[in-house]
């Protein structure tokens, strides 16, 4: 067998399968003057990850080992520190979360929408909203959608897999970054809206529900594409409640509106809540407060970390 054991190579996972890992290296070999060849690998992992308790998700930089190139197999031994981590879906070293939320079919909802954000928020990454199917609605419905984003604090890239509208855009955001999640409740059209993204790739789709009104789950595990030249791509498992574990008084800081208007001014307590406590500064007539209100009582309440969803 044709085995290179002479010198580690780095890595990065791109998906799971049963108890191995799928590991994407770049392969050179110069006998056939074949150079950067991305290649993917069937690994196991050292042990001494195991007893170090050293857990390997999609996105993590691995180091491989006694590399079978004809047999595309290989041992992973050391696992980089990451950059950042994203729990649900768990994929590491994230730089981009892309929430898809759909117009129509099934309908934007507030709540849902509010708790995919605040699961990016959780994990320090600003999200950018994809909004899909924007051909069942008319441009000023989509403008009235495009407008309320703005005020939650968020940028929005409308797309339609129907009419390729916004497409290009969606690429040219995601080859700016390292690596994008695609995330969202299920049925809006993330693994379609991937097809469409890269050609090459054929996942499998379904359609919405008539009878739930929502979409079943087409995408069973993460895995990464390559969107461009250094750039990939997730698709994830769609699921329609996110957990969020947050401490009532950091639950204020996941939205963008108490972001901003904490910026110029303070409330005249430190531990304010920003419900009817004296000397809070908050104007509190923005869309998302009653969101914010409700949870932040079910916090309170909960003698549990609280989990929004």
């Amino acid at each position: 067998m044709n085995k290179n054991k002479s010198k580690n190579l780095k890595g990065i996972v791109v998906a799971l399968k049963a108890n191995f890992l799928i590991v994407e290296i770049d392969y050179t070999n110069e006998s056939l003057n074949q150079f950067f060849q991305k290649i993917r690998l069937l690994c196991t992992r050292r042990r001494k990850l195991d007893y170090q308790g050293l857990f390997i998700d999609v996105g993590d930089i691995v180091c491989v080992e006694s590399i079978d190139y004809k047999n595309k197999r290989a041992v992973i031994c050391e696992v980089e520190p990451r950059i950042s981590f994203l729990k649900r879906p768990a994929v590491a070293n994230v730089t981009l979360v892309s929430i898809c939320i759909s117009v129509d079919e099934p309908l934007f909802d507030l709540a849902q929408a509010s708790r995919f954000l605040l699961t990016a928020e959780c994990s320090n990454i600003k999200p950018l909203i994809v909004l899909t199917k924007i051909d069942l609605i008319t441009k000023n419905d989509l403008n009235l959608y495009v407008n309320k984003l703005k005020c939650w604090g968020y940028d929005c890239i409308p797309v339609s897999i129907k009419n390729s509208k916004g497409i290009d855009s969606l690429i040219e955001r995601f080859r700016k970054t390292k690596l994008t999640v695609l995330a969202g409740p299920s049925g809006v059209g993330k693994t379609s809206l991937i097809n469409s993204l890269i050609p090459t790739v054929s996942l499998a789709t379904s359609s919405v529900s008539k009878k739930l009104k929502r979409g079943t789950h087409t995408t069973r595990h993460v895995e990464l594409f390559a969107i461009g030249e250094g750039s990939l791509l997730a698709d994830t498992p769609g699921f329609n409640r996110p957990e969020i574990v947050c401490k009532p008084s950091s639950f204020a800081s996941l939205f963008p509106e108490f972001r901003t208007q904490l910026t110029n001014s303070q409330c005249k307590f430190r531990n304010c809540l920003h419900k009817d406590e004296p000397g809070c500064v908050i104007n509190k007539d923005f869309e998302r407060y009653p969101f914010y209100r409700e949870n932040l009582e079910e916090m309170i309440n909960s003698p549990l970390p609280y989990q929004a969803g």
